[in-house]
Parts: structure tokens; C-alpha cells; sequence
């Protein structure tokens, strides 16, 4: 919230000055409008720092590498 910008854009973000690659998707035109929104803000050392801190060593979500197709 000390940016204006909802959670998926910090989190977006993060990722941008981690330099990882994100890849976000949506067919939503008001997500997709957020998902690019997210280069006029920065995110300070000690926010990037709370979020590194949530790493707890486990997925999230379904394993990328197991094709359940």
C-alpha cells in the first residue's frame, strides 16, 4: 500500500529487481493493465527483504516439472 499498487504488482516487482522472469497471465484487461504497471515504483531493500523473509523452502503450488496435462 505504500505504493498504490495491490500485492501481485509487489510481487511482480520483486521479481524484476531480483532479476528473475516473471511470466503472469490473464485474459483480464484490468490484470493484464496491472501486471505492466509495475516500472514507475521501486520497492525499498527492507520491503524486498520482508518478502524474502516468506521463503519457507516449500512449493505453493503444483510442481512445474510434472506435466499433468
Amino acid at each position: 500500500s505504500a505504493h498504490n499498487k495491490s500485492p501481485n504488482q509487489a510481487v511482480l516487482r520483486w521479481h524484476i529487481q531480483k532479476k528473475l522472469i516473471p511470466i503472469p497471465k490473464s485474459s483480464n484487461y484490468n490484470r493484464i493493465n496491472d501486471n505492466i504497471n509495475i516500472f514507475d515504483f521501486e520497492l525499498t531493500p527492507e520491503e524486498m527483504a520482508r518478502i524474502d523473509a516468506l521463503e519457507c523452502g516449500q512449493r505453493r503450488g503444483n510442481n512445474p516439472l510434472i506435466y499433468n496435462g
